[in-house]
C-alpha cells in the first residue's frame, strides 16, 4: 500500500467514525490509489459501495468537479489566504458553511447534512407549512385588514 492510498484510508475512516450510521457511495476517479486491490477490500470491509468514474472523462465525476469550482469561487477567490495555517481555517469553515448551512439548488434547496441525515421530507414538509401560512398571511392583509 502507498502513502496515498493509506492517506486516502484514513480519510475515509475519519469520516465514518464521525457519522458511524451512514454508508454512502464513494465515487472515485481510476487512481492508483483507488483500484488497488488493498482498497477494495478496505471498502468492502467498512461497507461502502466504490464506484469508479469512466478513464479520461472527468465530467463523469460532476459533482466532485463542481465542489472543487464552488469553493474555489465562493472561499479562496474572495478572501485572503496569509499562510497555509488561515488557508487551512478558512477552508475548513468554508466547507462547514458548505455542508451545513448553504443551501444546494440541485438537493432541492436544502443543504447536504440535511440528504446525509435524511430529513429531506422533514425539511420539505417544514417548507409547504411555511409557505401555507405565509400565503395565508398575504391573504389576511390584503382581503381582511
Amino acid at each position: 500500500m502507498n502513502m496515498q492510498e493509506f492517506d486516502v484510508q484514513i480519510t475515509i475512516q475519519r469520516a465514518l467514525e464521525k457519522h458511524p450510521n451512514v454508508h454512502p457511495r464513494l465515487i472515485t476517479d481510476n487512481g492508483s490509489q483507488f483500484i488497488s486491490k488493498d482498497f477494495a477490500q478496505y471498502i468492502k470491509q467498512v461497507g461502502l459501495q466504490h464506484i469508479r468514474t469512466s478513464i479520461a472523462y472527468p465530467q463523469s465525476n460532476g459533482k466532485i468537479e463542481r465542489y472543487h469550482r464552488t469553493i474555489h469561487q465562493e472561499c479562496l477567490t474572495t478572501s485572503s489566504l496569509i499562510d497555509l495555517d488561515d488557508a487551512r481555517k478558512q477552508i475548513a469553515e468554508y466547507i462547514e458553511y458548505y455542508n451545513n448551512k448553504r443551501l444546494h439548488s440541485s438537493l432541492f434547496y436544502l443543504t447536504p447534512d440535511d440528504f446525509l441525515f435524511g430529513r429531506i421530507d422533514e425539511k420539505l414538509n417544514e417548507r409547504i407549512i411555511k409557505l401555507r401560512q405565509a400565503k395565508k398571511a398575504r391573504y389576511e392583509v390584503k382581503y381582511i385588514s
